[in-house]
């Protein structure tokens, strides 16, 4: 028997099948499986029934973002779930999820959805238990919901560490601010944190601390140094023999700088800018890092309450600010408390604060302003994927637009360099230098180090020579004696 003969039922079938059977797309059925692969997160499976899919349905193409299979309830309902988290209405997104299975028997919600709530439900619970001082409570959330505790949120981190401390539990306070010494890089974070170590320290303990920040994040040596410096001293202690001292020599190709130093910014982002008349200022400036600007009020005023948030606000005095703005409903209220929260160090409050005010109001200058509150806020906590999302869905002013995507490729253009990726580096410091019409010397300096060591030396001594003719410095001398090798 031929094989012909044995493939002419299957033939015959085809033949008599209407037009176009073979090119239609999959039913609920045939996505079944693939959705709930995509519900756990697997990622080995997703791809295996992606391939068989697309054999069965040559026509078909999965959509962009896979999390669309998910929603065969129309995407506004799944966004107003979104939308309910963000305003923290726990019990309003979960009888939402519960009407929409109960519609739409096929839907299930996402994990990420109800990870997403969950989590906010937690951090909302951890934050009214640090606020209310019950820290048995806080803790015991902590405890439960690990992801709390990520690098991206390490306010969080904080916070803990102090409701160990409060209950006399200094070794597991100091604990915690070791599991972010040894997992995060930010400069910022690591050196708030070593600050905040000092509490629970003594000499030796901080010494080790600082020791285990500068093997996590090199590049953050010299900061690190000067911190544990001024701690010690405060210890009646002197610097640990071994510690590296600021100026350490760089090896050849590899640069001591100040890419991720806030001191190190240009000069103009120490002095505050005026806010033009009834408008609001991006924010106004104090070094090192920049600070929320108070908003003018708007028609129709927010009232007393708001009046005095604004004064204390243009006072500098956050701390009051805060006080008066304590339980405010209004948006312009919460987002001026989101900016005195930005200027007190405390990112997770202010991004909440932002993203509250831009949810709630019909003002467009106040929800684009608290837009720009959150890019900014997610930049200092190095969400900078978040921020770029924002900031592509958001009419900022061209200032603030200016400001935002800078720092992003700043910020990408560093995080490129320290993973060796230079080609690609150069291209986001070439970037800034088109946007801004300059380049800061620190990061001209990182892009002299990036020409080196990919290769194009005779750049990298170019650079390097002009800006040891502009300011010579013993950095410019060790970067030029790096090139001329």
């Amino acid at each position: 028997m031929t094989l012909l003969r044995l493939f002419r039922p299957a033939l015959l079938v085809l033949a008599l099948l209407p037009a176009g059977a073979m090119a239609q797309d999959p039913d609920e059925r045939d996505l079944q499986a693939l959705r709930f692969y995509i519900n756990e997160n697997n990622e080995q499976a997703i791809r295996s029934e992606l391939r068989r899919l697309q054999v069965q349905f040559p026509e078909w193409s999965p959509p962009d973002d896979l999390s669309n299979l998910n929603r065969d309830v129309p995407p506004g309902l799944v966004d107003g779930i979104y939308q309910l988290i963000a305003r923290e209405d726990f019990a309003g997104a979960r009888d939402r999820i519960e009407d929409a299975t109960r519609t739409y028997p096929n839907w299930t919600p996402s994990a990420d959805l109800l990870q997403t709530l969950s989590l906010a439900e937690a951090q909302r619970e951890f934050t009214a238990a640090v606020d209310a001082g019950n820290s048995q409570a806080a803790i015991r959330i902590a405890r439960a919901t690990p992801a709390l505790l990520v690098c991206e949120r390490v306010n969080n981190a904080w916070l803990l560490a102090e409701q160990y401390q409060a209950v006399g539990q200094t070794d597991t306070a100091r604990g915690i601010y070791r599991g972010v010494a040894d997992s995060c890089t930010t400069p910022d974070v690591l050196v708030a944190t070593l600050e905040k170590s000092a509490s629970v320290s003594n000499a030796a303990q901080l010494q080790e601390m600082a020791a285990l920040m500068r093997n996590t994040a090199p590049g953050v040596a010299a900061q690190i140094n000067a911190v544990e410096t001024r701690l010690l001293a405060g210890l009646g202690a002197a610097p640990a023999p071994g510690a590296a001292p600021a100026e350490a020599p760089a090896a050849a190709g590899v640069p001591v700088t100040d890419a991720t130093r806030p001191e190190a910014r240009p000069a103009t982002l120490g002095q505050p800018r005026p806010a033009p008349a009834q408008a609001p200022a991006s924010r106004t400036m104090a070094a090192p890092a920049p600070s929320g600007a108070a908003r003018a009020a708007p028609s129709g005023g927010g009232g007393a309450g708001y009046n005095a948030v604004l004064a204390a606000a243009q006072a500098g005095d956050w701390r009051r600010c805060l006080s008066l703005a304590t339980g405010a409903k209004q948006p312009e209220i919460v987002s001026q408390r989101g900016w005195c929260n930005f200027n007190i160090d405390r990112p997770m409050q202010a991004l909440k604060d932002f993203r509250a005010a831009a949810s709630s109001t019909r003002d467009g200058n106040l929800q684009r302003d608290s837009l720009y509150g959150m890019a900014l806020t997610m930049l200092r906590m190095n969400m900078v994927d978040q921020a770029a999302s924002v900031a592509a869905q958001t009419h900022f002013t061209p200032e603030q637009r200016l400001e935002i995507e800078t720092e992003i490729l700043d910020k990408r253009g560093v995080a490129a360099y320290e993973r060796g990726d230079y080609r690609r580096a150069i291209a986001y410091f070439d970037e800034v230098e088109r946007l801004t019409g300059r380049m800061r010397r620190d990061l001209a300096m990182l892009k002299g180090y990036a020409y080196l060591n990919s290769g194009q030396r005779d750049r990298a001594r170019a650079l390097f020579q002009m800006l040891h003719d502009q300011m010579a410095t013993a950095e410019s001398r060790r970067a030029l004696a790096a090139a001329i090798q």
